[in-house]
């Protein structure tokens, strides 16, 4: 394959630290629009705030439009592109897990929860007046100091902006299931993590009940109470998911990414992916390129 999806990781000067913040219209100037409407790949965790234009960005291959006050999230590993930027302002924060887990900013398990878990929230919300303000100056803020020469705690205050940004996003409304116990939710969250672990291994139903210790009906009921799938529906969600992203990634042929989702044959997985897509895998690729 040629034209393969670009992933992004952190310069060198950065990676030790995992933090960056910066403008978009300074990010913009750094990227060809080729660049930025391809879609790619980050290693990373993104914030993206936009305060001024408006546009359209697309993640995991599903488009969304923005505005003044959107806020959206990109999780490692994720599919992403800007489809329509010119107009906007803003800024985008980057960092890595490793970031929040030192001196003592700890979100367990990000990409299990909101706002980072894609599949239970989708990846935007749009704040209004009141809430943007407050939200607008804490992002200014963290920019500020961002820039300040390096100073004794200067490493610690951006932590703990980023924390406080993140909690700030918590207390946003976002898609809510009520009546939803902790119990039910950490059991989708373990589903999410078996999935994750052993996709290759089986696409059964009836294995991940074993393996989470529960019964097909209460998996079930979990399933389709936070997603509206059956186990198996979602099974096949995330498994046709992560095809989409294998088959983005560089120097992966089909045959490659069939083997390593568990197909015994090429044509299996041909059938399985046109099914659940309406194309092929080289038609999809394609299309994304």
């Amino acid at each position: 394959m040629t034209n393969e999806i670009k992933e992004y990781a952190f310069r060198k000067k950065i990676e030790d630290i995992g933090f960056k913040i910066i403008k978009l219209d300074y990010f913009f100037k750094q990227l060809s629009s080729i660049e930025l409407t391809r879609p790619h790949k980050i290693n990373f965790y993104a914030i993206i705030c936009i305060t001024k234009g408006k546009g359209k960005h697309s993640i995991d291959f599903k488009s969304y439009d923005y505005g003044k006050g959107s806020v959206f999230f990109v999780e490692k590993n994720q599919i992403h592109a800007w489809e329509q930027h010119e107009l906007a302002e803003g800024f985008i924060i980057l960092f890595t897990e490793d970031y929040l887990y030192n001196n003592q900013v700890k979100f367990q398990d990000i990409s299990y929860t909101y706002p980072y878990n894609d599949s239970l929230y989708e990846p935007i919300i749009n704040l209004n007046q009141q809430e943007y303000k407050p939200f607008y100056a804490l992002i200014t803020y963290l920019f500020q100091e961002y820039h300040l020469q390096n100073s004794p705690n200067k490493q610690e205050i951006l932590q703990n902006l980023l924390r406080t940004i993140l909690l700030k996003i918590r207390s946003y409304p976002s898609k809510e299931y009520k009546g939803i116990d902790s119990e039910t939710k950490e059991l989708f969250i373990r589903f999410q993590k078996e999935l994750e672990n052993k996709i290759a291994i089986t696409r059964n139903a009836k294995d991940y009940c074993i393996f989470l210790n529960t019964s097909y009906r209460k998996l079930n009921t979990t399933c389709k109470t936070l997603t509206n799938k059956t186990i198996k529906e979602f099974i096949d969600y995330f498994l046709i998911l992560k095809a989409k992203r294998l088959l983005s990634e560089k120097g992966k042929n089909i045959s490659e990414i069939s083997y390593k989702l568990g197909f015994d044959e090429i044509t299996n997985f041909t059938k399985f992916f046109k099914k659940h897509t309406t194309q092929t895998p080289k038609s999809f690729y394609n299309s994304v390129k």
